[in-house]
Parts: C-alpha cells; sequence; structure tokens
C-alpha cells in the first residue's frame, strides 16, 4: 500500500512540474496538443522522480486501462507487485498514487467545452468507482480567453472532488497565458497562479 507521505510527495511534484516545467515547455513553443503535454509531464515526471518511483515499486504508465470502467488515463501511477507470478503485467498492480487525465485545445464551440468537461465526468467515474485511495489531477491547457480557470462547479469539488482532486489549468486571461492550480485535495498548494507568456508570441 502506498503510504500517505509518499502521496503528498507525489502531489507536491505534480503541481510543480505544472507550474514551472510545463509553463516553461509551453512558453517555448514545445507544445502543441494534447499528445506533447502527455509526453512533457510523462518526461518530466520520469526525470525529476524515477529514482523515488523506483524506491517505492512505482512505475509510470500513459494510457493506463482501467478494465472495470474501460477508460483509458492519460497517465497514472501505480504500484507493482513484480514478484507476483501472472501472465500480465496489468495484474500486478496493488495500489495507485495518481491518475491523471489532460486536454489542450481552444475555441469558444460547445463540442470543444464538452470535449474538455469529459474528462471531468471520467473522474467522477475513477473516484466513484475505483477502491484505490489515490490522487486525481485533470491538467487542462485552453488557448482561450477565459474570465475564470477552472471547470468543476463546488458540487463537484465539496463532494466526490474533495480530498482528492487537483485540476492543473491554463488559460488566457486579459490576453495573457495563465498556468494555475485549483487544488481541492489538501495537500501542499491549494491555489497558485503564474503568468506565461509565450516566447513565440
Amino acid at each position: 500500500m502506498i503510504s500517505e507521505s509518499v502521496k503528498a510527495e507525489i502531489d507536491k511534484l505534480i503541481k510543480e512540474i505544472w507550474m514551472n516545467d510545463i509553463c516553461e515547455d509551453y512558453r517555448r513553443g514545445n507544445l502543441i496538443k494534447e499528445a506533447s503535454l502527455q509526453t512533457s509531464l510523462y518526461h518530466h515526471i520520469r526525470t525529476r522522480f524515477g529514482a523515488h518511483l523506483e524506491e517505492n515499486n512505482l512505475y509510470l504508465y500513459p494510457e493506463f486501462y482501467f478494465k472495470g470502467l474501460k477508460f483509458r488515463a492519460d497517465l497514472a501511477i501505480v504500484e507493482m507487485d513484480m514478484n507476483k507470478e501472472t501472465q500480465r503485467l496489468s495484474d500486478r498492480v496493488t495500489d495507485i498514487a495518481a491518475v491523471i487525465e489532460l486536454k489542450y485545445d481552444g475555441g469558444y464551440a460547445k463540442t470543444t467545452e464538452d470535449w474538455i468537461k469529459s474528462d471531468g465526468e471520467k473522474l467522477k467515474a475513477y473516484a466513484r468507482g475505483l477502491n484505490y485511495n489515490c490522487q486525481y489531477y485533470w491538467g487542462v491547457v485552453y488557448e482561450t480567453e477565459c474570465i475564470w480557470l477552472h471547470w468543476l462547479d463546488k458540487r463537484s469539488t465539496n463532494t466526490w472532488g474533495k480530498g482528492r482532486l487537483t485540476e492543473l489549468n491554463a488559460g488566457l486571461l486579459d490576453g495573457q497565458m495563465i498556468f494555475e492550480i485549483n487544488s481541492y485535495n489538501n495537500m501542499n498548494v491549494s491555489h497558485a497562479k503564474k503568468g506565461c507568456t509565450p516566447s513565440w508570441w
């Protein structure tokens, strides 16, 4: 079982990576669409936390499949028992530390908004359907002028999201790209905001 202190370390790392590394990757023009956001986050977690993952029998997987829910998470940090005798690697999972969903888009079309919000429904299904006490992260880069940088309402953050959900947001506020954390998990920083003007603007 993954200790709460290890989950807190992972939480701190993910939040720091979003505010610093992902923001800088965006500023430099290294991110375009969801796949590059996913690979960038994977790279930074692996680079900055790889040894610690190994020490705790933790593994970082993209497109991690939850067969009971029939969902694939963009990224998941899971604990594995590599001594367990099974044919399938996925059957060696003993616990889950973090599930990460990512979106990268822009525009005011309702279809775009619905597509982004579909990850919120996915996270809600994870929170209600998985038998793991893990943390959930929802990263959204929204290249459109916004009034605010959060996607969930109080009904969600005060019920299924309370104590286990963090929104990692980025979007345009008054013409400036802002990276922001809205955390409802009571770990580390609960809210942070940082400007990130791209070098290519």
